[in-house]
């Protein structure tokens, strides 16, 4: 049986804005995470990429990374992506295969949106809880296993640096995806 994906309420008072974002706010959402904690939450074979199924390029979407971006779509807006409005989940960035980033109502020419970066978390990994400010102990009981969601809010590294890096990342891929402009080929500078 699959590992259940959790986000955990807010250990801040109040909570902070995006634990959990309004409906209607842009957001560029990065999902981080071990690949052995990320696959527990699949039971039919998928598998995050790794060194013997590598991606090949940072657009490269496998299909646990979708699925683990949807997983996580579901759980902060509380439903299912919305297929008639293309804005509404966009991936972005495949993360070295251990993550992936999603945009949700990002305009194409805005390339500083606001970010929200959440990481993966085994509560039964002993190094998990130096990590993080959450009691982990309420969710090692019960019978099904739990793999936890845990936003930057309720994190112990404060993430000053996350939105630069998040939108640097999605920038440089656009910009070698980008199309190259007649004339522009061999152009340098002197």
């Amino acid at each position: 049986m699959p590992a259940n994906l959790v986000i955990p309420p807010c250990e801040q008072n109040p909570t902070h804005p995006n634990h959990f974002p309004r409906h209607d706010k842009p957001l560029r959402v990065q999902i981080l995470g071990l690949n052995e904690t990320i696959n527990q939450l699949f039971n039919d074979g998928t598998k995050m990429p790794s060194q013997e199924r590598p991606i090949t390029s940072a657009v490269d979407f496998d299909e646990a990374g979708i699925r683990l971006a949807k997983m996580a779509f579901k759980l902060l807006y509380g439903r299912d992506v919305n297929s008639k409005d293309q804005s509404d989940f966009v991936p972005r960035y495949h993360v070295d295969g251990y993550g992936i980033t999603f945009d949700h109502l990002i305009p194409d020419a805005d390339d500083d949106p606001e970010t929200l970066m959440m990481n993966v978390c085994d509560p039964f990994e002993p190094e998990a809880s130096i990590y993080f400010k959450l009691d982990l102990e309420r969710y090692k009981t019960g019978l099904e296993s739990s793999v936890l969601l845990v936003l930057r809010c309720c994190q112990l590294r404060k993430g000053s640096t996350d939105r630069k890096g998040i939108n640097d990342q999605v920038k440089t891929v656009r910009e070698h995806q980008r199309p190259q402009l007649c004339g522009e080929a061999g152009m340098g500078t002197s």
